[in-house]
C-alpha cells in the first residue's frame, strides 16, 4: 500500500475536510455524471471525504501524481464499463503495482464472468445498479474497515523491521537459531562461542526485538522471513 504525503492542515477549510479523510475518503470513477454526484451527494451527507472521476484514466493520473492527501482511510467506488479503460482494467494496474486500497465494483450491465474476475482479483463488493443506500454505504464502511486492517498490518510490519534491523549479526544469527527451537548449549556449539555468551546475545537480541518468549521471536520471524 503506497502511502501519499501527508497534507497538512492550514485553513480552517482544511480543518473541515481532514475531518472527512479521518473518516474515509472515498473515489468514485464513473462516466456517468449522474451517478458520480448522487453517490458524492450521499457520501457526503455521511460525512466521508469524496473525490470523483469520469473516467479511469483521470484517476490514474491523479493516482500517479501522488498528492499529498489529510490522513485516513480509503477505498474506490469503480464503474465496470467505461470508455477507454474499463474499470476491470484499472484493477489489474493497481494491482500489478501492489496497490491494496479496497475496490467496490459498480455495475448496470456487467454478468457473472465480469463479477468473478473482479472478486477473484481482489474487489470488496460487487454491487449492480440500481443500489439503495443502505447497501451502498455498508459496502463503503466494510472498505474503509479494510483499509484501517491492512494499514495497521503494513505499520506492525514496518516496526518489525526497523526492530530487526535493529540487530548486530551475531544476534541476528542467534534470534534464527533459537527460533528455529535451538538450545544455548547448540547455539554455543555450531558458533564456537561460550554458553555464557550465547545467554548474553540473546538477551540483547530478545529486548530488541520486544519478544518475551520463543513464541514471540518465532511469529516474528515468520513475518520477516
Amino acid at each position: 500500500m503506497a502511502r501519499p504525503p501527508t497534507r497538512r492542515v492550514i485553513t480552517i477549510h482544511d480543518e473541515r475536510a481532514s475531518v472527512r479523510h479521518a473518516r474515509g475518503l472515498v473515489s468514485v470513477i464513473d462516466d456517468d455524471q449522474a451517478i458520480r454526484e448522487a453517490v458524492s451527494s450521499l457520501l457526503g451527507l455521511e460525512g466521508y471525504a469524496t473525490e470523483t472521476f469520469d473516467s479511469a484514466a483521470q484517476f490514474l493520473d491523479a493516482w500517479e501524481r501522488n498528492e499529498p492527501v489529510f490522513p485516513g482511510p480509503q477505498c474506490i467506488l469503480l464503474d465496470v464499463k467505461m470508455p477507454g479503460l474499463t474499470g476491470l482494467e484499472l484493477q489489474r494496474r493497481l494491482v500489478e503495482q501492489s496497490e491494496t486500497v479496497p475496490i467496490v465494483f459498480m455495475s448496470g450491465g456487467s454478468g457473472a464472468r465480469e463479477a468473478v474476475q473482479a472478486l477473484k482479483n481482489g474487489a470488496l463488493d460487487f454491487l449492480i445498479k440500481p443500489f439503495d443506500e443502505e447497501t451502498l454505504l455498508a459496502a463503503v464502511s466494510e472498505a474503509l474497515d479494510r483499509y484501517r486492517s491492512i494499514a495497521r498490518h503494513h505499520e506492525q510490519d514496518h516496526d518489525v523491521a526497523a526492530r530487526v534491523a535493529s540487530l548486530t549479526e551475531r544476534e541476528a544469527q542467534i534470534a534464527k537459531m533459537v527460533s528455529a527451537g535451538m538450545l544455548n548449549r547448540d547455539i554455543a556449539e555450531k558458533l564456537g562461542i561460550a554458553v555464557r555468551t550465547v545467554k548474553l546475545h540473546r538477551m540483547h537480541m530478545m529486548r530488541k526485538l520486544d519478544a518475551a518468549n520463543v513464541i514471540e521471536l518465532a511469529r516474528i520471524a515468520e513475518r520477516i522471513a
